[in-house]
């Protein structure tokens, strides 16, 4: 057996940068972006679109509006019960993959209230042929049940029973809107199918990985995801200098050059690229992640990098005209002009009407 290769702090830093289209080398589309990346999270309609805008040269809002128009993109509650875009082909697998993790534990909560699952969803599937929103999704399942289900997971039970996708404009450049639903008309795939597509499609974008981190981003347990990883066939292996396996796609990109210098890049709140690791120390030092990550509400705040470790954080503010970015460094890294420049690049998308922009650092 060829010995097991073990990367470096720094070599998975760079290397997941690159994979991230955080190098801005790769000219995409906006849906070939998301299919690259395999799922942005979306519970704030702008940061979709100002990761792509790190990530993509030339991007703009449209791009994206576009894609959400087309299909090529759809939003849907997906992994860990969240908000996401994702890639229209893909949809019906990583909805299969995570129907099949939460409808139990639904179905137990409801265990002996004598509901009919079967009439529900038939009902139900009737019912969302055309768009409606969450308000009478909750109504029409009390209504179907009788009350047998929980007013708290009315919602919710709709979702594990059926596939749903958001109507435009939601997802759209600063939509926030209450929105409208949709039946997905596919038909969702058998497992270990479903859930080794999620598994492919995350080594490709934040790879190489381990198990947990596999299960912490799909939000599932690792008896359903260890079929989905043997379905795959053989991984690469390799270690991480305190020893954990990692798993990649045999054909995954060389490693990095660790003596790369990397540009800085902004990310908004509830970037994929901090939060999609059971261990998030290739971005995030463990010395910042109680500054950046707020346990307590489940809140990612906006961040910038510097040489592709977060450094700091950032927030905007529009008075007038005038549009200012504010920066709070949590690590010393002086004014560099880069990111100043950079800042600037990020206002003038923000707010491409502004008759000033000004970056300032938090004292």
């Amino acid at each position: 057996m060829p010995a097991v290769r073990t990367l470096s702090d720094r070599e998975l830093t760079v290397g997941y940068f690159e994979r991230q289209l955080l190098d801005r080398a790769t000219p995409l589309t906006a849906a070939g972006a998301v299919r690259r990346l395999a799922a942005l999270q979306a519970q704030y309609s702008p940061s979709p679109h100002i990761g792509l805008w790190s990530r993509l040269p030339g991007f703009t809002a449209g791009q994206l509006d576009a894609a959400l128009l087309d299909g090529s993109v759809v939003k849907s509650t997906l992994m860990r019960g969240t908000l996401h875009l994702v890639p229209g082909e893909d949809y019906g697998h990583l909805a299969a993959a995570w129907r099949r993790q939460w409808l139990p534990s639904l179905r137990g909560r409801h265990r002996g209230t004598g509901l009919d699952e079967d009439r529900l969803e038939a009902r139900l599937r009737e019912f969302t042929t055309v768009p409606r929103s969450a308000q009478e999704l909750r109504e029409r399942v009390a209504e179907i049940s009788d009350d047998r289900v929980h007013a708290a997971d009315r919602l919710n039970y709709a979702r594990a029973l059926l596939p749903f996708v958001h109507v435009a404009p939601s997802g759209h450049w600063r939509e926030h809107g209450k929105p409208q639903l949709v039946l997905w008309p596919g038909e969702l795939p058998p497992e270990p199918a479903a859930t080794a597509r999620l598994v492919h499609r995350y080594l490709r974008a934040f790879g190489p990985a381990s198990r947990a981190d596999v299960a912490h981003f799909a939000g599932l347990p690792l008896r359903q995801v260890d079929p989905a990883l043997a379905e795959l066939g053989e991984l690469s292996r390799l270690r991480t200098e305190d020893g954990r396996e990692l798993l990649d796609l045999p054909d995954a990109p060389p490693a990095a050059d660790p003596d790369r210098e990397l540009p800085v890049r902004f990310l908004p709140k509830w970037d994929a690229a901090l939060l999609s690791h059971a261990d998030r120390t290739r971005m995030l030092p463990a010395a910042l992640q109680s500054q950046v990550y707020r346990a307590a509400n489940g809140t990612l705040l906006a961040s910038y990098l510097v040489d592709g470790l977060v450094a700091g954080t950032w927030t905007t503010t529009r008075t007038r005209g005038e549009a200012r970015l504010a920066l709070t460094p949590l690590v010393e890294h002086g004014r560099r002009p880069e990111l100043v420049a950079e800042g600037e690049r990020l206002l003038a998308f923000l707010e491409p009407d502004a008759k000033s922009l000004d970056v300032v650092f938090a004292p």
